[in-house]
């Protein structure tokens, strides 16, 4: 188990039970002033937390449970730390995709009156920026089997984008990360939304991307249940997905990091959503 510095757990008085783990930002579910609480470090700057901070404290607002700050975030071992509410409930079950489709619904429909995060790189920029096929380019030589699977969905992505116009599509604050361990259920219901790491300004279609997977498409039929979905959302959900895989993939060919097999594994995946983007890959 990883521990937090004794000076921070001096600092708020608290008393560590378990290592909750993290991708980027890791956790702690600690005792504090006799109350189970979860203790933050966080893996951005000052502004990140600033920002993701306010962000609870807004969609606290909106009514549902969110692991507000207890205490002003404090710097410290290198790093940002801050000390949050227990959120209780059960993660959403897994089993049941479409549930969890009304519930994106629900909190789309809220999250469209906050402000947006500045400084976001537009979710479908990888697939239109020159600079991704210089980067795959330029690792070709040394990772040909990888960049061949990058640039097939590349291009197909691309020639899906061909015929949409995303000029004037709606933007407003998404989750981000709308998956079964992110919500907490009680008695049938959505009350309470954890990690908003990956919230950002960008089109609400693009919170499918790490909510259906390619895979769950009783997400995508329980949304369109509450907000019906246009031709044009369906025929963006393959292109943002593959955006959001392939931003992932070109940010390891960068830090020179090789694919553990996620990003192709999650890249082959196919569904009857996908149209004439289910093509199997040819290898």
């Amino acid at each position: 188990m990883t521990w937090p510095p004794a000076a921070v757990q001096r600092a708020w008085g608290l008393t560590v039970e378990a290592d909750l783990g993290g991708r980027l930002n890791l956790h702690w579910q600690v005792r504090a002033a006799g109350a189970r609480a979860v203790l933050r470090r966080w893996h951005g700057p000052e502004a990140e937390v600033r920002y993701e901070l306010k962000v609870l404290r807004q969609v606290a607002g909106l009514g549902w449970a969110v692991p507000l700050a207890l205490h002003a975030p404090m710097y410290g071992a290198g790093a940002w730390w801050s000390l949050h509410v227990w959120v209780p409930g059960d993660p959403a079950p897994r089993e049941n995709p479409e549930a969890r489709g009304r519930w994106l619904a629900e909190v789309h429909a809220a999250l469209a009156a906050l402000p947006a995060r500045p400084g976001w790189r537009p979710d479908l920029e990888v697939l239109t920026d020159p600079a991704t096929d210089a980067l795959l380019s330029a690792h070709e030589a040394a990772r040909p089997d990888e960049v061949r699977l990058y640039r097939w969905h590349l291009e197909r992505a691309r020639a899906a984008l061909a015929g949409l116009d995303t000029a004037d599509r709606p933007v407003h604050l998404i989750h981000g990360d709308f998956t079964p361990w992110n919500l907490r259920v009680q008695r049938g219901r959505l009350t309470g939304l954890l990690d908003f790491e990956l919230a950002r300004p960008a089109d609400p279609v693009a919170d499918f991307a790490l909510a259906w997977r390619g895979v769950h498409d009783g997400v995508v039929a329980g949304y369109a249940e509450v907000r019906p979905l246009s031709g044009e959302d369906r025929a963006l959900l393959t292109p943002l997905w593959w955006g959001h895989l392939l931003t992932g993939a070109c940010a390891a060919l960068r830090a020179g990091v090789p694919d553990d097999g996620w990003t192709a594994r999650k890249l082959q995946v196919r569904s009857p959503l996908m149209g004439s983007l289910a093509a199997p890959y040819p290898g």
